[in-house]
C-alpha cells in the first residue's frame, strides 16, 4: 500500500493479520463488533442492544456483501472496519465502523485496518475518503487527524442521539492517470521491478520507439508506479490478424496487489481495440499467470520456456480483443 498520505507504524504488541472478512468468520466479526458498542457506545450509530438481535444469518449475509477488514490474531479478531458507500453523498467512499481493541491501540492495527479501506477506495476510483466521528470522542479524532483526515467543517447530530455531534472528515487521495509517454520514463521502473535493480540490465528494446508502439505510464499523484508497452508483432505464426505483444509490466512493489496493474492493463486493451488489434500476447512469467487468467488472458498450451533475459520460468499468454476472431489457425510456435 501507499505509503503516504497514512505513515506505517509496526509496533504491534503480536503480530496480527489484516484482511478482508469472509462470512464464514462471522462468529469474530460480531464479538469485535459488539466489543466495540459496549466499549465506546457514542462512537457508533448502531446501538448495542440492536446489533445484539442481528440473526446469525444476518451476520453472514453482511460479510458476503459488504466490505469488512478485519485484524485476526489466529481466529481471534482484534480490529475491525467497513468501507462502503453513502446514499446521502452519491459517489463517495467512506469509512465505517472503526475499532482496536485496548491491548492493540497505539499499534500497528488501526493504521493497517485504514489502509485497507484506503486501498479500496482507491480502487473503485475515488479521489476521497469521507469517515463522520464523534466529536466527544476525542482520542477518534485525534487519531484521523494524524493519518491525514481533515475536517470539512459540516457537523450533524446523530440520529439515535441528538446530544451527539458528528464531525465531518476527508482524506485526501492521490489521483489515478495512464498516459502515453516516452520510452525512456519507464527505464527506471523497469530495472527496478523486472531486472531487481541490476547495473546494465535490458530494460529496453528496439521497438521501444517505433511510431506504432504504445508505452503507458500509471501515475498516482505525481509517482509513477506502472507501466507497460505494447509492440506492434505478429508474433505467432498463421495468425491472419492485427496483433500487438505486451512486455515490461510493472508496478512498483509498494503498490502490488492494489488493483492498479489491472487498471493498467485494460486501459492499454482499450486503446488498442479502438485501433483495430484483435489480439494481444505476451511471454508473462509464471508467477503471474494467475494474474493474467483473473484479467481474462488464456496460456497458450505447449509455450512454456525459460527467459533468456532472467532464467526464469514463462508461458505465452493471449489476450482477443475482438469476440468474432476464432483461435482456428493460430500455431503453437512464438517467433
Amino acid at each position: 500500500m501507499s505509503e503516504s498520505p497514512l505513515p506505517r507504524r509496526d509496533d504491534s504488541p503480536r503480530a496480527a493479520v489484516v484482511r478482508r472478512a469472509t462470512s464464514a468468520e462471522w462468529f469474530a466479526v460480531r464479538a469485535i463488533r459488539l466489543e466495540a458498542l459496549a466499549d465506546t457506545p457514542d462512537a457508533y450509530g448502531e446501538t448495542l442492544d440492536t446489533a445484539q438481535k442481528i440473526s446469525d444469518d444476518e451476520w453472514r449475509n453482511n460479510l458476503d456483501n459488504r466490505f469488512y477488514v478485519c485484524a485476526f490474531v489466529d481466529d481471534t479478531a482484534v480490529g475491525l472496519a467497513s468501507g462502503g458507500e453513502n446514499d446521502n453523498f452519491p459517489g463517495t467512499e467512506w469509512l465505517y465502523g472503526m475499532y482496536v481493541t485496548p491491548t492493540y491501540r497505539g499499534s500497528a492495527v488501526a493504521q493497517q485496518l485504514v489502509e485497507a479501506v484506503v486501498a479500496r477506495a482507491r480502487q473503485r476510483g475515488a479521489d476521497a475518503l469521507y469517515l463522520q466521528v464523534t466529536l466527544s470522542v476525542e482520542r477518534a479524532v485525534a487519531f484521523y487527524q494524524k493519518l491525514g483526515f481533515v475536517e470539512t467543517g459540516e457537523c450533524r447530530q446523530m440520529e439515535r442521539d441528538a446530544t451527539l455531534e458528528l464531525a465531518l472528515m476527508r482524506l485526501p487521495l492521490e489521483s489515478w492517470r495512464v498516459a502515453p509517454v516516452a520510452s525512456g520514463e519507464l527505464h527506471e521502473l523497469r530495472r527496478r521491478v523486472l531486472r531487481g535493480g541490476r547495473v546494465g540490465a535490458l530494460v529496453s528494446e528496439p521497438r521501444d520507439d517505433d511510431p506504432s508502439t504504445l508505452n503507458l505510464a500509471g501515475h498516482l499523484g505525481d509517482e509513477l508506479i506502472a507501466c507497460a508497452s505494447f509492440y506492434r508483432s505478429s508474433g505467432l505464426d498463421r495468425a491472419p490478424l492485427s496483433s500487438y505483444q505486451l512486455r515490461f509490466m510493472a508496478v512498483d512493489e509498494r503498490h502490488q496487489g492494489r488493483g492498479f496493474g489491472e487498471r493498467l492493463l485494460r486501459d492499454g486493451e482499450r486503446r488498442l481495440a479502438e485501433g483495430g488489434v484483435q489480439l494481444l500476447w505476451a511471454k508473462a512469467r509464471d508467477s503471474a499467470l494467475g494474474f493474467y487468467e483473473r484479467t481474462g488472458w488464456s496460456a497458450l498450451e505447449g509455450s512454456q520456456h525459460r527467459s533468456a533475459e532472467t532464467d526464469l520460468p514463462h508461458t505465452v499468454v493471449l489476450k482477443w480483443l475482438a469476440s468474432e476472431v476464432s483461435l482456428g489457425g493460430v500455431g503453437d510456435e512464438v517467433k
